[in-house]
C-alpha cells in the first residue's frame, strides 16, 4: 500500500470517528417514530406515542408536584413562625397578667390595711360623731369599715345611722365575700 493510500485512509478513518460528535442527536424514541422503523404495526407506533407522551405528562406532574411541596413547605415555615410568635407573645402576656396580679393584691392589701385602720379610729370616736362621719361616706366603703371593727363598735355606729342608711349598709355587709 502506498503512503498515500495509507494517509487517505487514516484520514477517512479519523472523520468517522469524529463524525457523530459534530451531528445533532436524536435520541432512541425519536428515531423508532420517526423512522417508522422496528415497528410490526401502525397499533404498535401509537402505542409507542401514546407512552412517550404518557411519560412526559407524568414528568411535569412530577415537576408540578415538586413546586408544589416547595411551596408548602414554605408556608409550613412562615406558619411555623407565626405560632412560634403567637408562643413568645402568650408567654410575654402571661408575664404581664402575673406582674398585674401582683400589683392588684398589693393594691388590694394596702386598701385593707387602709380600712382595718379607719376601722380602728371610728372604733376610737364617739359613736354618734362616727356614724354621722359614716353616712357621708359610699355605702360599699362604709360596709367595709363596719366589718372591719368589733361588732359592738359597728352595732353603735349603726344605731346612730338612719334606717335607710343602716339597711343599705348592712345589706352591702351581708353580700361581702367572707375572708
Amino acid at each position: 500500500m502506498s503512503l498515500h493510500k495509507s494517509l487517505v485512509l487514516r484520514c477517512i478513518i479519523n472523520a468517522l470517528m469524529v463524525l457523530p460528535f459534530w451531528c445533532p442527536v436524536i435520541s432512541v424514541a425519536e428515531q423508532d417514530t420517526t423512522s417508522g422503523e422496528g415497528f410490526s404495526s401502525v397499533e404498535e407506533r401509537r402505542l409507542h406515542v401514546r407512552i412517550i407522551e404518557d411519560q412526559d405528562t407524568l414528568i411535569e406532574e412530577k415537576k408540578a408536584l415538586v413546586l408544589e411541596e416547595t411551596r408548602l413547605e414554605k408556608l409550613k415555615t412562615e406558619i411555623d413562625a407565626k405560632l412560634a410568635e403567637i408562643d413568645r407573645k402568650l408567654v410575654e402576656m402571661e408575664t404581664q397578667k402575673q406582674a398585674l396580679e401582683a400589683l392588684l393584691s398589693k393594691r388590694q392589701d394596702a386598701e385593707q390595711q387602709r380600712i382595718k385602720s379607719l376601722g380602728r379610729i371610728y372604733e376610737g370616736m364617739d359613736p354618734i360623731l362616727a356614724a354621722q362621719a359614716v353616712a357621708d361616706l359610699d355605702p360599699a366603703v362604709a360596709a367595709a369599715i363596719l366589718a372591719a371593727m368589733k361588732p359592738r363598735s359597728a352595732a353603735r355606729i349603726l344605731n346612730g345611722l338612719s334606717k335607710e342608711q343602716a339597711t343599705e349598709i348592712s345589706r352591702l355587709f351581708l353580700a361581702m365575700p367572707t375572708q
